[in-house]
């Protein structure tokens, strides 16, 4: 064999190569909000329930590294992603100049809306299951209240509920955990972010110092300084030029959508249509748990279940796996198939 067909890249893709007779591997353009979309489905056995993941950054696609956690999910659920606008290959299909007037979250609900009643069609099934992960998870859960017909159970990763309520933990948590650590410059730098966020000054600035040391204290990935894996670029479905769309998205969304952050508020969510499932990494400073619980208690939901995930931070899929497949099979797979 050549060099190439030897790389870890290479072997990946063969490995994640599905072969079995009624699976699928498919990736799609569909057409969501009046722009294409990238839409990939991995599946083992495509009569099994769909599961819908809905990513976060705003333009951070969790596709590029799905491998690392996903495979065995493949066995029970149909996996679909959609590269959101502006994000990984999606923004490779639309000039910046017409995307940007459309960056606004009533748009990606809207999107992902289309996109799920699109899964309906293709898949032939009446509903999908849906989890969203950070900035996804509030895309999603508002999309499930928008269309709850297309939806049968939700998934929460990294719940947003409110950024002015949760920025605030955020950074408490992030300082005490730099203090702890002997981080002397990660504590200079937050507390001269203090008091955090400052809704009067550029907000893309402090979030930004503020999530390097959310990081660096182990608030992404628990006990980690960094979770470089993760936009590692070590991808077997992502060209080069397709990481570096991911990349100029990034930078895109940040900008249009970062300073309207502060109003993104769920809080006046107060009746959920489906059947939700949350899973709360315990390490959690990116979003932080303590919102997500009293927003909870206030919810009136037809079933939840809370699934404490002690090793994890904010990337609970990549943390703990064994834990998030066990998750969906107890509690999202019977609720995709109509047996909750």
């Amino acid at each position: 064999m050549s060099d190439e067909e030897m790389s870890p890249i290479t072997v990946l893709a063969e490995l994640n190569r599905i072969v079995t007779p009624h699976g699928i591997q498919e990736t799609h353009v569909v057409e969501a909000g009046g722009l294409p979309h990238v839409v990939s489905m991995r599946g083992r056995d495509r009569r099994n329930p769909v599961l819908l993941m809905v990513h976060g950054g705003p333009a951070t696609p969790l596709a590029p590294t799905g491998w690392m956690w996903q495979r065995p999910v493949e066995e029970y659920f149909t996996v679909v992603h959609y590269d959101q606008r502006a994000a990984g290959r999606t923004h490779a299909l639309t000039d910046a100049g017409v995307v940007r007037p459309t960056l606004r979250l009533g748009q990606y609900v809207d999107d992902a809306v289309e996109i799920a009643r699109w899964l309906c069609q293709e898949m032939g099934v009446p509903k999908v299951a849906v989890c969203g992960h950070s900035w996804g998870s509030a895309v999603a859960t508002l999309a499930v209240v928008q269309a709850p017909d297309l939806f049968s159970v939700y998934v929460g990763v990294g719940q947003v509920v409110s950024f002015e309520e949760a920025e605030p933990v955020s950074w408490e948590l992030t300082r005490a955990a730099a203090e702890q650590q002997g981080l002397e410059d990660g504590v200079a730098a937050l507390d001269a972010l203090h008091p955090y966020p400052d809704a009067a000054a550029d907000l893309l600035p402090q979030i930004i110092v503020e999530r390097e040391w959310v990081g660096r204290s182990g608030g992404f990935a628990a006990g980690r300084s960094d979770c470089d894996y993760f936009m590692s670029g070590v991808s077997p479905d992502y060209t080069t030029a397709d990481l570096e769309a991911l990349s100029a998205g990034n930078e895109l969304t940040s900008a249009a959508l970062v300073p309207h952050f502060l109003g993104l508020d769920l809080r006046q969510v107060a009746t959920f249509p489906v059947p939700m499932v949350q899973v709360l990494g315990r390490h959690d400073a990116m979003t932080p748990t303590a919102p997500v619980e009293a927003w909870l208690e206030r919810l009136n939901v037809p079933s939840l279940a809370v699934e404490w995930f002690e090793d994890s931070a904010h990337m609970a899929m990549y943390e703990e796996p064994g834990h998030f497949l066990v998750t969906l099979l107890e509690h999202v797979r019977p609720a995709a198939l109509g047996q909750a």
